[in-house]
């Protein structure tokens, strides 16, 4: 048996989903190969040339979603399963009518059981790795000749890499309020990052994680003494001790969300519960560190009004940093 994954790499260069799945396949006898989307003639002529039992997509957004159409319909025409998975595809809230034979609703992990087996039931409900600690490495070696970069905020090859799932807090904009309740946490955190730091060769690593749980001891611990450049989601609340800890670490960069410059609205109605001073503080040790900073910004939310976006460009003038600015409307899409 043998599966090609595909994406489009819109926003993610290093397909972490993809790079775990791979591994998945491979520990149980499964070949994988890897199409990064580019040119759909291209796509054609190498389906052609190769034979794969299942051709699988990934989707992190609508945005790349779309770029992907084109190359499903030319998938299709070859009479494979097609699959379509990723976080766009199993998003919650929202129905896909996708041109493909099996959409992923969960985590995706018991994908060799569908393949060795044709046990569907991750197409059919929202599966969940309550173990991600039993899970291996991904396999980034499928992607051995391609750069990962974070534009000005980080320089260099980085290597994603994912220590728990899930969110403790649970802000009213996020997906997460959709999801269980509860992060599950790896616990190998040292030993899997110096494995990776030998075998890859990064110059940081790209911490996926939807919220760094350094705030759980037997996770810390989990880390050890290793230190290496790391990039790493973190909150504007986090104690300075715990800032402190992980820049020594290793932590070069780092992103955080404000949201709102109007400490009431983002916190009575985006549900942030960060104040002002949390943030200012964050950004003064922020800075006395060393470490780089992205401040995560919303625009156009729900009762939005004028002066709470002029509040909101203040804070972006003020905190400086590398701020990002999303949509609304694009979280949802």
């Amino acid at each position: 048996m043998k599966i090609l994954f595909c994406f489009y790499p819109l926003y993610v260069k290093y397909n972490n989903g993809i790079a775990l799945l791979s591994a998945l396949c491979k520990e149980r006898g499964i070949e994988t190969e890897l199409y990064v989307l580019d040119d759909t003639e291209k796509f054609d002529k190498h389906l052609r040339g190769n034979k794969y039992d299942y051709i699988g997509f990934s989707c992190v957004t609508a945005h790349d979603y779309r770029k992907c159409l084109p190359f499903i319909n030319i998938a299709r025409n070859f009479n494979k399963a097609v699959l379509l998975g990723g976080v766009y595809a199993r998003g919650e809230g929202r129905q896909i009518d996708a041109p493909v034979d099996y959409i992923c609703r969960g985590e995706g992990e018991m994908l060799p059981d569908f393949i060795l087996s044709g046990d569907d039931r991750l197409f059919n409900e929202k599966m969940l790795c309550e173990d991600i600690d039993g899970l291996p490495l991904p396999d980034y070696g499928m992607f051995r000749d391609i750069l990962f970069e974070r534009t000005e905020l980080l320089k260099g090859k980085a290597l994603p890499y994912q220590s728990s799932r899930g969110c403790p807090h649970r802000c009213s904009f996020c997906e997460v309020n959709l999801q269980p309740a509860g992060v599950r946490f790896r616990y190998k955190v040292k030993e899997d990052l110096r494995f990776l730091a030998a075998k890859y060769s990064p110059d940081y690593f790209f911490m996926g994680d939807a919220m760094l749980p350094y705030y759980n001891p037997s996770w810390r611990e989990s880390w050890g003494d290793f230190r290496h450049p790391f990039f790493a989601y973190i909150r504007a609340d986090i104690r300075e001790e715990l800032l402190v800890w992980l820049h020594d670490r290793g932590m070069m960069a780092g992103a955080f969300g404000v949201e709102s410059g109007d400490e009431k609205y983002r916190n009575e109605v985006l549900g942030k519960m960060i104040s002002d001073e949390q943030i200012n503080n964050t950004v003064r040790m922020l800075k006395e560190l060393g470490i780089k900073y992205a401040p995560f910004f919303m625009s156009d939310t729900p009762g939005e009004t004028f002066s709470i976006k002029a509040k909101t460009h203040n804070m972006i003038k003020a905190i400086g940093g590398f701020p990002f600015i999303w949509k609304y409307e694009n979280l949802f899409v």
